[in-house]
């Protein structure tokens, strides 16, 4: 059974983690994922200079307290107690308004009113949704006309790169395999033996930790979601590469880390396969 991301989150250990989560890259530590989709972030931020912010779904607050100092005027909420309480600690080491955030659900965020806001941002909170496009269309709503909706996704396609039981199992999608007797099965399964098991190795993600949360396909999101609900794509950005398949790591961490580094570029095609996080860049326009 999947933990509630809420629960998760609301953790202390996790409150603390993710207030660490973007200080100074250090390879032997971790892969600076979330500050390099920050980057991405600040990016377009920067390009549409956008009059109200507010951050859903904002953690720790450490992104917010960044965007804040760069001048721009930014909100946020958790609905996560710890993280809030955390947020605000940070923003108080900042010398910032502890009230710049509050709690809140980004799922129904009715604290919001609609029609009231330039840019929505969501930094690796809207793919923990069980409602996801319910969440997409009821963050929509508090848009103005034009509006920015900027937020991060698991990307799907990557499970085709990991070599690893991700691959097994996209690919038995893809192919459809159940409709096949149990000869064809057999063999196609035989296929993949070569394939890393992750479960013998130190490969550990929130799936591992049994913490709901969505992927999805780059390809496909703008005409199978955006264009169904009113949200126009302006782009899309991929980040935490992987220079060669995530087995490695666990092999040679630093210098994998450091090679993956090297490759972030966030308009790469490769990024359709060999980058696991991607930001969607969309506007509302119905």
């Amino acid at each position: 059974m999947k933990i509630s991301p809420y629960k998760f989150f609301n953790y202390k250990e996790n409150t603390n983690y993710y207030s660490d989560t973007y200080k100074a890259t250090n390879f032997k530590e971790s892969y600076p994922a979330n500050a390099k989709r920050l980057e991405i972030f600040l990016s377009l931020i920067k390009k549409y200079k956008p009059k109200k912010i507010i951050d859903a779904g904002c953690g720790a607050g450490m992104p917010l307290i960044k965007i804040k100092k760069l001048g721009f005027n930014i909100c946020g909420y958790d609905k996560a107690k710890n993280m809030v309480k955390e947020a605000k600690i940070n923003l108080k080491k900042n010398n910032l308004n502890e009230n710049l955030i509050e709690l809140g659900d980004f799922e129904n965020p009715g604290h919001i009113k609609n029609n009231s806001v330039n840019c929505i941002l969501g930094m690796g909170a809207f793919y923990y949704s069980k409602k996801f496009v319910k969440t997409l269309i009821n963050q929509k709503k508090k848009l103005k006309k034009n509006g920015h909706l900027i937020f991060s996704l698991r990307n799907q396609l990557f499970d085709i790169a990991t070599l690893n039981d991700y691959s097994i199992k996209f690919y038995s999608q893809l192919y459809e395999i159940k409709r096949f007797k149990p000869k064809i099965k057999k063999k196609y399964i035989k296929l993949f033996s070569g394939y890393t098991n992750r479960k013998k190795f130190d490969l550990k993600n929130l799936d591992d930790k049994k913490v709901f949360s969505t992927t999805h396909n780059p390809l496909t999101i703008e005409n199978e979601l955006l264009n169904k609900i009113g949200l126009k794509l302006n782009g899309i950005y991929f980040y935490h590469y992987h220079a060669i398949p995530p087995i490695f790591e666990n092999i040679d961490k630093i210098n994998f880390r450091k090679q993956s580094y090297k490759i972030e570029k966030p308009n790469d095609w490769r990024g359709f396969f060999i980058a696991s996080g991607f930001v969607v860049d969309c506007q509302k326009v119905k």
